[in-house]
């Protein structure tokens, strides 16, 4: 993706730790699939580190490790986990950070998805 206005504004309330996850959700090789209406199934990894996640958009949760621990709400550790930012990446709610380096899969699901 060409270097375009980014999503993650400091004074937009976007902190380090979910720029962070932005960043790998942009990067890392992710498939993505409808399940239901705001209901996304997401696999990553490959082999025996091969796993899929569901992300709930309409209740902005995770069913990874990293939300379990860190987005629970209230802890104020993340806004969203990588699987998460993925999925809004591709139905083009949020962009990618600028200095990401954008997996070419992403800009697929992007025409796919993207509203």
């Amino acid at each position: 993706m060409a270097a375009a206005e980014s999503a993650h504004d400091p004074t937009a309330g976007i902190d380090e730790a979910t720029l962070t996850r932005d960043r790998r959700g942009a990067e890392q090789p992710m498939g993505i699939w409808r399940i239901a209406e705001r209901l996304w199934g997401v696999g990553s990894g490959s082999g025996s580190e091969y796993s899929e996640y569901v992300v709930d958009l309409r209740a902005g949760r995770c069913t990874c490790d990293d939300w379990m621990h860190r987005g629970k709400p209230g802890s104020g550790q993340i806004a969203r986990c990588k699987h998460s930012a993925r999925v809004l990446m591709a139905l083009g709610r949020i962009r990618p950070p600028a200095d990401a380096d954008v997996d070419r899969a992403l800009e697929a699901q992007r025409t796919r998805w993207s509203q």
